[in-house]
């Protein structure tokens, strides 16, 4: 019995074995504590019809909550259909996991399919007649695969790949098919051509547009991602979609593509897109233009009566990923239960695993209007296999794409989501890196700018969480109590534990004594350059000492010179490890020791060059700068040394300061120094 077998072997039980308990009378389903408990009833067992239970359980663990599936299946995540196809997960890894019936014994899920909704009576009535009362109807019905009007689409050996039961007739139709057609190059039709591999069947992927992925990859990601896919063995036709799908007695034989080609097969596969799930809210004169419009509380044009999910329109939006489903799941669940969320849209973010590939794509990306202000950034590392473009537009993230590890993806995301500002210094680190921060903030709450919101669905930021911990909240659990973060979607719990963690004592850096010792050092020097007299020259040579035989002899002073030269360069080139993403090249806290290492001898080698003499003019500003440089390295170096002192919530934003002056000081000294070697020896 193979995987996708097993799901037959698994039904729910029926209506009729889920009543028997019930003392109502066939025909009728209301519960006996209808009076004292919420009844709430879900259509459509799909994901966010799950998580809506869920939600709302939560909140009410006595509600009387029905759930509605027309499959004969456990409810199960469509999402890892493909996967299940292609035989890297089983109908257990897919399945759902549903609410505990012994902790909430007023829920029940059953297999009937609703056929009538009568809003005004609250009622609504299934196929063979049985009706159910309720308090609040939720409809998330999903939707249905888009088939082409098209010849030939009727035919035999033509497929969708939507639900369960077409991955089970996929997986018994991949052992005997020859050629597969895959029409459609989105998520779909990609992980649906992957999986018809399985088999060892040939594959062809055709694809109407460009480029694969159209709507969310551009044309660089998108030829690399096809790299990818034809690497597989399948075989890509891009902007030819199928115009007919031929056949004898009924059964496909192959199909002619817009480009007058003709591909041999012996099956079809539809991933054409898919079309919201209305009929039912039609025939209940609920409104409805491409989906079920829903306002900001998921509430339709009927009281009492919610949309979430792929069958919902709001604002005009209809989303076809399920953490939107999953935020309005969670957002309609506390406004039954009584709360003040609201749905404010959801951010188009695709973080996929594509055949194998990691990909993240959001905002404007592909076909981007010519306008003024607008630049494109793009980072490539062919040995690592990443691509990356981000979209700058008056200085606001308006989209970004890539393909590869994105450690900073996340951080990308709430920067696009609240169109924060990206400066020039960023653009420039970008370009060279592919990062917008630090190693030390990437991906870390701590270094978020206090407005930065966490919790979307209740607009809280940064700031009010770590006012909370602050006022002494110790635990996710008293956090959430105390600003409601993370209590509608859950999706920005991680957040939350990684700032509850940041609470507690930081650890010692690497070689954090040496820090300190070189940066005591340095402050010694830069104290004995400013207040000790400049040695003076002796009378005679017979009177000059062993110092002055050194900085003030030319052979010494070229040498001495070339290599306080040389420290600079190396650890002016060193501070650009972190932003360069050298990560092969060793522990970043050992660099950082090297780095103060390496400050110390300038300072050491400065004296031994200038015998305290401050210069004049130019060379004066020169000297001037590099005692600044080193001050505030010394400064920037102590921090650090003395990080696991500071109180964790504030230790990076005082560190960020520091390198931040250390660096800004640092950017005219190559400038200076190039001038002072080139007056030095051309007059």
């Amino acid at each position: 019995m193979t995987d996708v077998a097993l799901a037959k072997a698994a039904p729910l039980a029926t209506r009729k074995d889920s009543l028997a308990d019930s003392k109502e009378p066939v025909g009728t389903y209301d519960p006996t504590e209808a009076q004292l408990a919420r009844r709430v009833l879900i259509i459509g067992a799909g994901p966010a019809g799950v998580r809506f239970a869920h939600e709302l359980l939560k909140r009410e663990p006595n509600a009387e909550v029905t759930l509605f599936g027309n499959e004969p299946y456990a409810p199960y995540n469509r999402v890892l259909l493909s996967a299940l196809l292609a035989g890297d997960a089983s109908y257990h890894d897919i399945q759902t996991a549903l609410p505990d019936e012994q902790k909430h014994p007023g829920f029940r899920q059953l297999v009937a399919t609703i056929t009538h909704i009568d809003h005004e009576q609250k009622v609504v009535t299934d196929n063979q007649g049985i009706r159910y009362n309720y308090d609040q109807l939720v409809l998330a019905t999903g939707s249905r695969p888009h088939v082409p009007n098209i010849p030939g689409v009727q035919q035999t050996g033509v497929y969708t790949f939507r639900n369960l039961k077409d991955t089970e007739a996929l997986s018994a139709r991949a052992s005997r098919c020859r050629h597969v057609v895959v029409v459609g190059g989105g998520l779909l039709g990609l992980e649906a051509a992957r999986g018809m591999l399985k088999f060892n069947t040939k594959v062809t992927l055709v694809q109407q547009a460009t480029r694969l992925m159209n709507r969310q990859l551009d044309d660089d990601a998108a030829s690399r991602l096809r790299q990818k896919v034809e690497a597989l063995g399948i075989e890509v036709v891009t902007e030819s979609g199928v115009r007919e799908v031929l056949g004898e007695q009924g059964r496909v034989t192959g199909v002619t593509t817009r480009s007058g080609d003709h591909i041999e097969c012996d099956t079809v596969l539809l991933c054409t897109g898919v079309s919201p799930n209305t009929r039912l809210a039609l025939y209940a004169n609920i409104k409805v233009a491409r989906a079920i419009v829903v306002n900001d509380q998921l509430q339709t044009s009927v009281a009492d009566v919610y949309a979430i999910g792929e069958c919902s329109e709001h604002q005009g939006q209809v989303y076809g990923l399920v953490n939107p489903g999953f935020e309005q799941a969670a957002i309609a669940a506390d406004v039954i239960c009584g709360g003040a969320s609201a749905y404010l849209g959801s951010l188009e973010v695709s973080r996929l695993k594509v055949v194998g590939e990691q990909v993240c794509s959001m905002g404007e990306v592909a076909e981007l209007p010519s306008r003024p202000f607008q630049s494109e950034l793009v980072y490539r590392n062919k040995s690592q296999g990443i691509y990356r473009k981000i979209v700058i537009y008056k200085g606001k993230l308006i989209g970004a794409v890539g393909i590869g590890e994105w450690p900073e993806a996340r951080r990308i995301q709430e920067a696009f989501k609240q169109q924060r500002s990206i400066s020039k210094w960023q653009q420039m680190w970008f370009r060279l890196g592919g990062k917008l921060w630090s190693d030390d903030s990437e991906g870390d709450i701590k270094a978020w700018p206090a407005d930065a919101v966490v919790c979307q669905c209740n607009n809280i930021n940064q700031g009010q969480l770590l006012e909370a911990i602050a006022e002494g909240a110790g635990s996710v659990t008293e956090l959430q109590q105390a600003t409601s973060a993370g209590t509608v979607c859950g999706s920005c719990k991680p957040l939350l534990t990684q700032l509850i963690g940041s609470a507690e004592p930081a650890a010692k850096e690497t070689g954090w004594l040496t820090m300190l010792t070189m940066s005591l050092v340095a402050v010694l020097v830069v104290c004995a350059m400013a207040f000790t007299p400049a040695l003076s020259v002796a009378d005679s040579v017979l009177e000059r000492g062993w110092f002055e035989g050194i900085w003030n002899d030319k052979f010494w002073k070229q040498v001495t010179g070339f290599t306080l030269l040389g420290l600079t360069v190396i650890g002016l080139v060193m501070s650009l490890r972190k932003r360069l993403g050298w990560t092969k090249l060793g522990n970043f806290g050992y660099w950082r020791v090297l780095h103060g290492v390496l400050g110390a001898a300038c300072a050491g080698m400065l004296i031994v060059h200038t015998g305290f003499h401050l210069g004049a003019n130019l060379n004066q500003l020169l000297m001037f700068n590099f005692l600044a440089v080193l001050v505030l390295g010394a400064s920037a170096g102590a921090v650090v040394a003395f990080s696991h002192k500071f109180n964790p919530m504030k230790t990076t934003a005082i560190r960020k300061f520091w390198t931040w002056l250390h660096t800004l000081v640092a950017w005219p000294l190559p400038i200076l120094l190039s001038i002072h070697i080139l007056t030095v020896y051309y007059f």
